[in-house]
């Protein structure tokens, strides 16, 4: 039996680990699931707001909650989430205490997780609008528009009908007919939040949500198309500041910071803002009894949670999809342009090698994110550009500039007398260089070429930055629905795993058939087999 190779040692030793996390969480959440009955409301004790003070509270970036948390909770320490669903985990792990939330969206998710509760009444009272850009002709059609719209929808009493079936109505009747939108005004990009129950979330594979149907109520009353773009509400704020969106549809509270940079609609929704807490801690003295769960009935239970229903797997295969693209695309152009980089730095030419080498320390020093953001937000915010070629252009600039670091090293490593040999022989200098020194020097690069383009892989996870629902975003977005991390963190783990394991394995075969020394090899066995 052969032996067993350093790399088969490493995958075998990661499958276990991974292996021994899924037993071990599956493990420690099927001890119990906790339920409150039994105690007289006399003997029930419910928290105030002034007692969450002092305890570790959770904020949403870039949400209106940020100065109410520091305004009501000033001995608290502060954490900060980009989703929903980061602040739900938190809570239930017990990383922070509370959060604050619009209180509609705290109703659907202690439905959607009856291990939180919220206090029913308002810390404070809160108007939710819509965002538009400022100073914008377009814009400023746009929302007198709306407004005209939605004052025609409140006096007909369908805004109460749209408020009613999003956040009391039966879930069998929360879908969204998308047809009979003509675009012979031309169209909208409009701006949501993938997971934003009950406003905007996906649910069956479709997006759907309170502002989602108003907004295309609204596209249907004035004859535009709609394209929705899903990030998170820092992403979308920038681009509606930036110009990139025609409006931002969701639960805008209205602030004097946010009022110098975008405009808001009339009102949409009247609400206030509520806390969430654990629903063990929000009432003292509760009959807490505990129903035990099997190990194997709580792995099918989140399975089919996470991916069964509503066919939720679809969502992992479309990131996936996305993440092969962006990742395939960028090594491809990227290594092309590394090629004329390396090429560019051993001419002769003084500003060439300049130019060469101040490209690369400028995209080696950027941050991919901020980078992904600038080429997205800025250089083509207006153009109308599909986010996955933006993505493309900026992971296939900064693995240029690393790729030609690399060529460059492999190429100086060759001796050379070699080149000089070439010459000697009559060979002409790109002849000497395409037939000897770039071959021999192919052998060296690969595996640290492997190593960047499984760095790329990884690094395509913060394309949600950009609204493109990739692996990471798509297992985000389960999340915010189902509200258990391990199973789809897991999972995105995995098939990371899987795809860097893939990649390792095309790069070796090919490593092999370029390798002087693998092809002596066979032909070495190749004779003593005859």
């Amino acid at each position: 039996m052969n032996k067993l190779k350093k790399t088969d040692l490493i995958i075998i030793a990661v499958a276990v680990l991974l292996i021994a996390g899924i037993v071990l969480s599956v493990i420690v959440n099927s001890k119990g699931k906790s339920t409150v009955s039994g105690v007289p409301e006399s003997e029930k004790k419910t928290l105030t707001y002034d007692e969450y003070n002092g305890k570790r509270a959770g904020i949403k970036t870039g949400s209106s909650f940020e100065p109410i948390t520091f305004d009501k909770f000033p001995n608290s320490e502060y954490f900060y989430f980009d989703t929903d669903s980061d602040l739900i985990t938190a809570l239930i792990t017990n990383k922070i205490d509370f959060f604050l939330e619009d209180q509609p969206v705290a109703a659907m998710e202690h439905l959607q997780q009856n291990s939180v509760d919220y206090l029913h009444e308002p810390i404070v009272n809160d108007d939710y609008h819509f965002g538009f850009p400022k100073d914008n002709d377009r814009s400023e059609l746009l929302q007198s528009q709306f407004n005209e719209f939605l004052a025609k929808y409140k006096s007909d009493g369908k805004l109460d009908e749209l408020k009613y079936k999003w956040i009391e109505g039966e879930e069998s009747k929360k879908v969204i007919n998308t047809s009979e939108l003509s675009g012979e005004n031309g169209k909208l990009v409009v701006a949501v939040l993938p997971d934003h129950i009950p406003f905007s979330y996906l649910a069956n594979n479709q997006l759907v949500g309170y502002a989602v149907e108003l907004t295309l109520e609204f596209a249907k009353e004035y004859g535009y198309s709609v394209t929705f773009e899903q990030a998170n509400i820092s992403s979308c704020l920038a681009g509606l500041a930036s110009g990139k969106y025609d409006f931002f549809a969701t639960s805008l509270s209205y602030t004097e910071e946010r009022a110098q940079s975008i405009d808001f609609s009339d009102i949409i929704y009247n609400g206030g803002v509520v806390l969430i807490a654990r629903s063990t801690d929000l009432s003292i003295g509760d009959d807490t009894k505990t129903e035990k769960a099997s190990f194997f009935s709580s792995i099918a239970e989140s399975f089919k949670k996470n991916f069964v229903t509503e066919a939720r797997y679809q969502l992992i295969l479309r990131g996936v999809g996305t993440t092969c693209i962006i990742t395939a695309l960028s090594v491809i152009i990227g290594s092309l342009f590394a090629f004329f980089i390396c090429l560019f730095r051993r001419t002769d030419s003084l500003l060439a090698n300049k130019i060469a080498n101040l490209y690369v320390k400028l995209l080696q020093g950027t941050p991919m994110v901020v980078l992904l953001m600038i080429l997205y937000y800025v250089v083509f915010g207006k153009s109308g550009i599909n986010a996955i070629w933006v993505a493309v252009i900026g992971f296939s600039l900064n693995f240029a500039a690393y790729t030609s670091e690399i060529l460059r090293s492999g190429i100086e490593s060759i001796d050379g007398g070699q080149r000089e040999a070439a010459l000697a022989l009559g060979y002409s200098e790109n002849q000497a260089f395409f037939k000897f020194i770039f071959p021999q020097a192919s052998v060296r690069q690969i595996p640290v070429y492997r190593g960047e383009i499984i760095s790329l892989l990884k690094n395509t996870s913060i394309v949600g930055y950009i609204a493109i629902q990739d692996l990471t975003k798509m297992s985000d977005i389960i999340r915010s629905r189902t509200y258990e991390a391990f199973f789809p963190l897991i999972a995105t783990a995995i098939i990371y795993f899987i795809l860097a394991w893939i990649i390792s394995l095309i790069l070796n075969l090919v490593l092999k058939k370029i390798d002087p020394r693998a092809k002596k090899a066979k032909t070495a066995k190749e004779a003593i087999a005859k």
